[in-house]
């Protein structure tokens, strides 16, 4: 008799025990909506954030790279953010963001060749950008 009961409560227990998470994600793409892989995503906390410079072990800086089709997902904690990327020929760039209590911050960014690296390289191929025609 003890036994339904029992197991009732091992079913419920993970489910309240789920707590949903905040992150910021998106897609990397260059200037014709190529997607960039292997690009370096590098998450900065803005302590004027309500709770992100509060968090425990945010003295440092994350990071991810791009998948191969050019998303990236990271879980933080509420608050600013502040978004670079940065991929080889590319010209970095940097985005401001908010991340609110369990939602999902949705960020594409689109990166575009760099002209002093096009200038030097000219018609060579670095990593996946095509020459010029």
């Amino acid at each position: 008799m003890n036994r339904p009961i029992a197991s009732v409560i091992l079913v419920l227990i993970p489910s309240l025990s789920a707590k949903a998470q905040s992150t910021i994600g998106g897609r990397v793409t260059d200037s014709v909506g190529a997607v960039v892989a292997n690009a370096r995503v590098l998450i900065h906390c803005d302590p004027s954030g309500r709770t992100c410079g509060a968090a425990p072990n945010l003295n440092q800086d994350m990071s991810v790279v791009t998948d191969s089709t050019g998303m990236y997902s990271i879980t933080v904690p509420t608050g600013f953010y502040d978004v670079f990327v940065s991929a080889p020929a590319f010209t970095p760039i940097a985005a401001k963001v908010i991340v609110k209590e369990h939602r999902q911050t949705k960020l594409n960014l689109k990166l575009f060749v760099d002209p002093l690296v096009s200038k030097v390289i000219g018609a060579m191929e670095v990593q996946g950008v095509p020459p010029k025609p």
